[in-house]
């Protein structure tokens, strides 16, 4: 597969290594991928040079806590109220105070894709942070190939 899913990362967002290290990586797949000019890389492809570019402080990212649960479904009558401390892609990270579905506080991420046809109103201080059923954020992996 070409693609991730975003529950794979999800999964890595909260632990990335630093910047430094996030970096290497790239090179090292960078030389990866460079080595195969000549041997299977595609015609049809310029080979630019490398430059890094690292967004995470940009998306909010860096030092916000590891989200552990991500919504599963919006439900008539459940609030997802927080305050927003990252996005990335169609995810937002946002920190939530205890309540119902799992909630107990933290960071829970919503995938924007879910509110699709859902009103979206100001929370009412009630106190409720998330009451909407919740999964766990884990696994991940590593993707062994484009092809």
């Amino acid at each position: 597969p070409d693609r991730i899913p975003y529950a794979g990362k999800r999964a890595v967002r909260g632990r990335l290594p630093a910047a430094g290290e996030r970096a290497e990586a790239v090179a090292e797949l960078y030389g990866r991928a460079a080595a195969l000019e000549g041997r299977g890389w595609p015609d049809s492809l310029e080979r630019l040079p490398l430059e890094v570019v690292d967004q995470v402080e940009v998306f909010g990212l860096s030092g916000t806590p590891a989200p552990i649960r991500s919504v599963r479904e919006l439900v008539d009558g459940g609030v997802v109220a927080g305050r927003l401390v990252a996005a990335a892609g169609p995810d937002l990270h946002l920190a939530v105070t205890g309540g119902g579905g799992g909630g107990g506080g933290g960071v829970v991420v919503l995938d924007t894709r879910l509110i699709t046809g859902w009103d979206l109103t100001a929370e009412t201080g009630n106190g409720v942070g998330v009451g909407v059923p919740l999964i766990d954020i884990g696994g991940g992996g590593v993707q062994g190939g484009l092809f």
